[in-house]
């Protein structure tokens, strides 16, 4: 099973305002959308609210997942609405308690207290960040590498992991694409 973050930031950083993201790019949503319909998505419960109370979530075609320390308040207050297979929540980050099916990929997807925890506990195998030219005033953060401070922001990512491709996507609001791998191990 292959396990991916996936995010989308502004130049300072910023990844929502008021729990939803507050620009509309929809060559970014059309990437997200490809990249990851027939997987498992996995989200905060922040996260799930802010689009649940918008009627975006759960996300179509893809396995939610909403990692809370309130799973079983959850779990019976959706139980009747949404199959396991279309929603669940747990409390364990790798996900370790629900059946994910047969997904080969997970993508971690937000909110800030997730992509915390998954790039510290988490055994990443590829990183996607898309990175908006914009300042949107965002009220919540993908972690900050701790060498920005002070700097342009740069995200925090694993200390092993490369710039492995780049590229501007166009359109109404272009934006670049990244994907970030472990480095090759190299045995001498």
């Amino acid at each position: 099973m292959q396990k991916i973050l996936i995010a989308a930031i502004d130049k300072d950083g910023g990844i929502g305002k008021d729990g939803y993201m507050p620009w509309h790019y929809p060559a970014d949503l059309k990437l997200f959308m490809n990249l990851t319909m027939g997987n498992t998505i996995v989200m905060g419960r922040k996260t799930f609210d802010g689009m649940f109370d918008r009627d975006k979530a759960p996300l179509k075609g893809r396995q939610n997942v909403v990692i809370t320390s309130q799973a079983d308040e959850y779990r019976s207050r959706f139980a009747d609405k949404y199959p396991a297979a279309e929603l669940s929540f747990t409390s364990d980050l790798n996900c370790g308690d629900i059946e994910l099916g047969t997904n080969t990929k997970v993508f971690y997807c937000g909110g800030a207290n997730l992509y915390q925890q998954v790039l510290n506990l988490v055994n990443l195998d590829i990183v996607y960040l898309s990175r908006l030219d914009e300042s949107y005033d965002c009220d919540t953060f993908f972690p900050r590498h701790p060498e920005s401070i002070d700097k342009e922001f740069e995200p925090y990512l694993p200390p092993h992991f490369i710039n492995s491709f780049s590229d501007t996507m166009a359109g109404k609001n272009p934006f670049t694409f990244q994907i970030y791998t472990p480095k090759p191990l190299i045995i001498y």
